[in-house]
């Protein structure tokens, strides 16, 4: 009798024990899907940048530009025009620095002004200078252990310049010439040069050549439209984009119904679309609004980065790996602004750059490392210095982690689970726990009438 009353207490025992464990089973499980939809795989990262500003060189001439390029290794490179002054009079040199690390190294070189810098596969630099006026550009590539410069026929007349290489690392030069604009490419022994487009004014305010990866040029440049801006006393423009096809150059007007007070450069995204920077003049005031334009495959698309700047000089546009812009730029107040965009906004922060510069001259170079993170370079009179003769070039870096509010998803090898919008989170808990409450009900009911079964066959046999 012992031995039946233990077998029966154990048949309730794992009768009433299995199915509780399948109860609990269903309910974690139902617990953990629910995790799954109502958590989202990325979070919004509050900005913590820190931000570094330091003085390359006190030696440096007024105006001019400071192109600064990150290479595969993440040093740093800037080109600006540097100054001697040798017996009252001061003399024009070239600055190359190097960053690798916490030391900048920096050579001299008597080539004129630095208008543009690029990096080769090989992380040398090529340069493009303009010697001065009536003076043919100059080309300037460093080998690794020596420069050697050509000299750009036919640009004599040349105000702007945008300098670009191919695969090969071979030069490709858009450049203004008289009322034209042209492009000059090096082809291993000689420059080839064309005319782009015939009707190009000199007087127009810039211009941009990159390359896709199939070495195809592609030249956004702004021409003066047939409105004035009386404010500031200018023309305003009209922006092109030209590509080289197999016929020909193809010019299109971008964004035909705006008029433009300045355009920034171009960059291509990783789908090779083209992205740029320009303002537009607010009515009877001095203040711009900053547009951030890209081309998506089909149509111009255009976002407000700032409504009212008091812009200074021109900035410039940089995309990181995700083909996110980040925008850096100059103020009247004095200020360098950095900019980029979360996925949803654009957050400013402000470059703390003191007491160093009294003025911002000359327009704000950036360059992002591997890490995304930002590398401006910038020129500009200290206190004491001269501002007609004298300038200094002045570098900011931050580190640290930006705010994003969306998923990178340009990577084809990367996976992610999507955020799902807030009513379709509430609706999956309330069918999912609808489901566990349903499962557990019916578990519930299979266990009570097969105790009652139980419970009659016992008594029927045992007599208890």
């Amino acid at each position: 009798m012992f031995y039946e009353k233990s077998f029966i207490e154990s048949e309730f025992y794992q009768l009433t024990m299995g199915t509780t464990s399948k109860s609990i089973a269903l309910v974690l499980v139902a617990l953990f899907l629910i995790t799954l939809v109502t958590v989202p795989s990325v979070q919004p990262v509050h900005a913590a940048l820190s931000w570094s500003v330091q003085i390359l060189d006190k030696n440096a001439a007024p105006g001019g530009h400071a192109p600064i390029e990150v290479d595969s290794n993440n040093i740093l490179h800037m080109a600006y025009c540097g100054t001697t002054i040798l017996h009252q009079e001061t003399l024009w040199s070239n600055g190359y620095a190097t960053l690798n690390g916490a030391d900048w190294i920096i050579q001299e070189r008597p080539f004129g002004y630095v208008t543009d810098l690029k990096l080769d596969a090989d992380n040398n630099p090529h340069m493009l200078i303009d010697p001065g006026v009536y003076s043919p550009l100059t080309y300037a590539k460093w080998t690794g252990t020596e420069w050697l410069t050509q000299t750009i026929p036919s640009t004599e007349r040349s105000v702007y310049a945008s300098l670009a290489l191919d695969l090969s690392g071979n030069p490709h030069v858009a450049y203004t010439y008289g009322e034209g604009l042209q492009y000059a490419r090096w082809t291993g022994s000689s420059w080839d040069i064309e005319t782009v487009d015939a009707s190009y004014s000199e007087n127009a305010f810039m211009l941009s050549l990159v390359l896709d990866k199939n070495n195809r040029p592609y030249i956004l440049y702004a021409n003066s439209s047939q409105y004035q801006d009386y404010v500031r006393a200018y023309n305003l423009l009209s922006v092109k984009l030209a590509v080289l096809k197999d016929s020909g150059w193809s010019i299109e007007p971008v964004l035909v119904n705006y008029n433009f007070s300045g355009c920034w450069n171009m960059v291509l995204d990783s789908k090779g679309y083209p992205h740029f920077l320009a303002t537009l003049p607010q009515l009877r005031t001095q203040f711009s609004k900053i547009l951030y334009i890209s081309w998506d495959g089909s149509t111009w698309k255009t976002q407000t980065v700032v409504s009212e700047a008091d812009l200074d000089n021109r900035g410039f546009l940089a995309l990181d790996v995700q083909d996110n812009p980040n925008i850096v730029y100059s103020t009247r107040d004095n200020e360098v602004i950095y900019t980029y965009w979360t996925g949803a906004d654009w957050k400013n922060q402000t470059v703390p750059t003191g007491n160093l510069v009294y003025v911002i001259d000359g327009p704000c170079y950036l360059a992002l490392d591997s890490n995304g993170n930002p590398h401006i370079s910038f020129r500009g009179p200290m206190p004491g210095q001269q501002h007609w003769r004298e300038a200094s070039i002045l570098y900011a870096s931050a580190t640290g982690t930006k705010e994003f509010t969306q998923s990178p998803t340009i990577q084809p090898s990367s996976t992610t689970t999507p955020v799902f919008p807030l009513p379709i989170v509430a609706a999956a808990v309330v069918l999912v726990m609808f489901i566990v409450v349903v499962t557990v009900g019916a578990l519930l009911f299979r266990r009570h009438q097969k105790l009652s079964l139980v419970k009659e066959d016992v008594e029927a046999n045992y007599g208890y």
